[in-house]
């Protein structure tokens, strides 16, 4: 004969059974940017909304925008540790845990349009490997996406190649942008998004490249007068989430934080393709904008090609995927 205490206990699992699972518990997510008021931070936005919409609340997240929970270095370290949970932002910026990533920071690689950015990653065999090695590193790719082409704002009127030699330009720590400016003849610095409007302004740096998004929204434009169009770096976003955390989720709300990442790759496009054109329209009113005379940007290109393209090449470590790198390059302009 049962107990009054194991009659209780068989009918608490029967009720339990019949209405399923208790919902896990309203979990908060947080989205780190370092910029601020520009599509970089909208996007962010977008997916910690995709994500608590996709989860049914059962995630709770939201982007903390303009460096609010540190340096895009400090960031990358607490998201690989799982306490900060995701980022979007520029690829390069992931180079010192992940050097592949920095492949996508190779001068003249890419297509300008944000949507054909994306377009290539998605098709890249070089993307792939380097979100196997990101994994290996705490790091989960869900995507990349385009932002933009990158143009040169600076303090003094850029005609020529010549031009550039000798002047400080604030880099991101990626060795292809470093190795590219270094052939032109630039003082590469490495630098904070964050620092870089001071820095212009005491002349501790003469320039430096981003797309038009970026520039005017973050009003740099202020302390720089001269946008040249040169189309010499685009840059790749990555859309990323803490593996630790990931890996940590039950499969239905990984299934939403991934259709919220894709989700907001495709927003991104349409947001990028927008905000860079009414970008640059913008500053065309407020500071000289011009374009590097072709012969000009041809020398620029040559010169990358025989400099770190070649070093590159031959890397023990990146080589092989600089090369893959071309190839996705042939098999991209093929299909368009």
């Amino acid at each position: 004969m049962l107990s009054k205490r194991a009659v209780l206990a068989a009918m608490f699992a029967v009720a339990t059974a019949a209405i399923g699972r208790p919902a896990l518990a309203q979990s908060t997510v947080l989205i780190g940017n370092a910029t601020a008021n520009d599509t970089q931070a909208a996007v962010n936005d977008k997916f910690a909304e995709l994500i608590t919409k996709y989860s049914d609340g059962r995630l709770s997240a939201s982007a903390r925008h303009g460096q609010s929970l540190g340096t895009n270095v400090q960031m990358i370290a607490a998201l690989q540790a799982g306490s900060l949970q995701g980022m979007v932002f520029p690829a390069g910026f992931l180079s010192s845990a992940v050097p592949e990533l920095a492949l996508f920071d190779m001068p003249f690689l890419l297509p300008g349009e944000p949507a054909k950015i994306t377009a290539f990653a998605k098709q890249s065999k070089a993307a792939e490997q380097m979100k196997e090695a990101a994994e290996k590193k705490g790091v989960h790719i869900i995507g990349f996406h385009g932002i933009g082409p990158q143009h040169l704002l600076t303090k003094f009127p850029v005609n020529t190649v010549a031009d550039l030699k000798g002047k400080k330009f604030r880099v991101i720590p990626s060795p292809p942008r470093v190795g590219a400016y270094q052939d032109w003849g630039v003082v590469t610095r490495p630098m904070e998004l964050g620092e870089v409007y001071t820095a212009l302004q005491q002349g501790a740096i003469d320039g430096f490249a981003d797309p038009p998004d970026v520039l005017f929204k973050m009003k740099h434009f202020e302390v720089a007068d001269h946008y040249t169009i040169t189309n010499q770096f685009a840059f790749v976003s990555n859309v990323i989430v803490s593996k630790r955390w990931f890996d940590g989720l039950p499969k239905d709300l990984q299934d939403a934080v991934t259709k919220a990442g894709t989700d907001a790759i495709a927003w991104a496009d349409e947001a990028y393709t927008k905000a860079q054109v009414s970008s640059l329209q913008a500053l065309e009113g407020k500071i000289e904008v011009s374009e590097m005379p072709p012969a000009e940007l041809q020398k620029m290109k040559d010169m990358a090609k025989a400099g770190v393209w070649a070093r590159l090449a031959e890397d023990k470590r990146l080589g092989p995927t600089v090369e893959i790198l071309k190839e996705d390059v042939e098999r991209f302009n093929k299909g368009t």
